[in-house]
C-alpha cells in the first residue's frame, strides 16, 4: 500500500513539473475541480471547434513573419522617401529664392543703366524698366516705360514712333552692355527710322563703345559711315550676285562734344556701380541634390516571387529577369504548341476512313 502511495505521489510531482513548464497554474485545494465526465465533455467540445476550423496552414507563422518584415521595410522606405521629398522641396525653394534674388539684383543694376543711357539718347527724356509681376518675376514679362522729350508721362510704348522705339531698344542693349558686355554686336539698319541727328548720336555711341566690343552695323546712312573705322561695300550688279566694291581701313578721329562726355560719365558710373554691387553667392556653395536611392528594402520579397534578380550598385540598380522564368515560359509555349498540333491531327484523322468507305460504296454500286 505504501508503495502505491509513493508511486502516486511521484506521478503527481511529475504532473506538477509538466504544468509549471507549460506555465499552467495549479489550483488550490479549495477549488472544486470538474468531474471526469465534465472534463471529457469539455474536451469533446474543444475537438469539435478545432474540427470546424478546417485544415491548418503550417506555414502561416512563416508567412506572418515574412509579412511583418515586409511591412517594416515599407514603413522604413516610406520614412526615407518622405525625408528625401522634404529635402528636395527645401533645396528647390532655396534655388528659387536664389534665382529670384540674382534676377532682381541684376535687374536693378540694368534698370539704372537704362535710365542713364536713355537720357543720353533722348535728352530731357526719361526711361525705366518695370517687371509685370514683381512678386513672381518669372511668371511675367518686362516692360519699358519710355517718355521721349516733349511727350506726356502717361505715353504708352505702343504710342511711340518707329524711331523712338528704336532708341529705346538700343538704350536697353547699351544698358546690358554696361553690366556685362558681349565681345561682338551686330546691328542691322537700326538707324533706318532715325533722323540725321539721332543717327549720328547712335553712330557716335557705337564708336565710343567699340573700344570694349566689336560693332558691325549694316547701314545706308552717310553719317554712320563717316564714323566707322572699317568699310565694306556690297552692291548688286544686276546679274543675281552681290559684289564687294570697296574695303579699306582708316583712322577716324572725331572730337567729342559735351553730349558725348555724358556717355563717358555714364559708363564710369555704371562701372562704379557694378564694382559696388554685393557679391552674388558662389555657385559652388549652392545646395546639392542628394545621392540617388538604392534598391528599396520592401521590393526584396516581391522581386523574388516575380522571378526578378535585383543587383545593387553604388549609384543605380539594375534589374534583370531571371533565366528560369524565361526558360519556363519557353517550355510552356512549346508544350501548348505540341498540344494544338496533336488536337488538329486527331480532328482530321476520323475523316479519312469515312471518305474511304464512301468511295468503296460507290464502286460496289457501279459494279452492280
Amino acid at each position: 500500500m505504501n508503495i502505491q502511495i509513493q508511486q502516486k505521489r511521484e506521478a503527481v510531482d511529475e504532473i506538477e513539473v509538466e504544468l509549471e513548464a507549460a506555465e499552467v497554474s495549479i489550483p488550490s485545494p479549495d477549488v472544486q475541480l470538474p468531474t471526469v465526465a465534465e472534463a471529457e465533455k469539455s474536451v469533446q467540445g474543444l475537438e469539435r471547434r478545432l474540427g470546424h476550423l478546417g485544415d491548418v496552414n503550417m506555414l502561416a507563422i512563416e508567412h506572418y513573419d515574412t509579412a511583418v518584415e515586409r511591412i517594416a521595410g515599407l514603413v522604413e522606405d516610406g520614412n526615407l522617401l518622405r525625408g528625401r521629398r522634404s529635402q528636395l522641396v527645401s533645396i528647390a525653394e532655396q534655388l528659387e529664392d536664389e534665382r529670384r534674388t540674382r534676377l532682381m539684383t541684376v535687374f536693378k543694376h540694368v534698370n539704372n543703366n537704362f535710365g542713364r543711357v536713355y537720357k543720353i539718347l533722348q535728352p530731357t527724356g526719361s526711361g525705366s524698366l518695370r517687371m509685370e509681376n514683381p512678386k513672381k518675376p518669372f511668371e511675367g514679362g518686362l516692360e519699358m516705360d519710355c517718355v521721349p522729350p516733349g511727350k506726356s508721362k502717361h505715353t504708352k510704348r505702343s504710342m511711340l514712333s518707329g524711331g523712338e522705339k528704336s532708341m529705346a531698344a538700343l538704350a536697353l542693349i547699351f544698358a546690358i552692355q554696361d553690366y556685362e558686355p558681349s565681345p561682338f554686336y551686330y546691328l542691322d539698319e537700326v538707324d533706318q527710322n532715325l533722323d540725321p541727328f539721332n543717327a549720328e548720336r547712335i553712330a557716335a555711341l557705337c564708336r565710343m563703345r567699340s573700344q570694349r566690343a566689336q560693332f558691325m552695323m549694316v547701314t545706308l546712312r552717310k553719317v554712320s559711315l563717316t564714323l566707322a573705322d572699317h568699310h565694306v561695300g556690297i552692291t548688286h550688279a544686276g546679274d543675281g550676285r552681290s559684289r564687294l566694291i570697296s574695303e579699306f581701313d582708316r583712322a577716324a578721329a572725331i572730337e567729342m562734344g559735351e553730349e558725348f562726355e555724358a556717355e563717358r560719365k555714364s559708363q564710369a558710373e555704371a562701372k562704379a556701380e557694378r564694382e559696388a554691387m554685393p557679391e552674388l553667392p558662389d555657385p559652388e556653395g549652392m545646395p546639392r541634390t542628394p545621392e540617388p536611392l538604392g534598391t528599396p528594402k520592401s521590393l526584396g520579397g516581391l522581386a523574388e516571387r516575380a522571378g526578378v534578380e535585383v543587383v545593387e550598385g553604388d549609384a543605380e540598380e539594375v534589374i534583370e529577369a531571371g533565366d528560369g522564368t524565361v526558360g519556363s515560359l519557353r517550355d510552356r509555349t512549346d508544350d501548348w504548341t505540341e498540344d494544338m498540333e496533336e488536337r488538329e491531327t486527331i480532328e482530321q484523322t476520323p475523316e479519312e476512313p469515312a471518305v474511304a468507305e464512301s468511295e468503296a460504296e460507290a464502286e460496289q454500286k457501279e459494279a452492280e
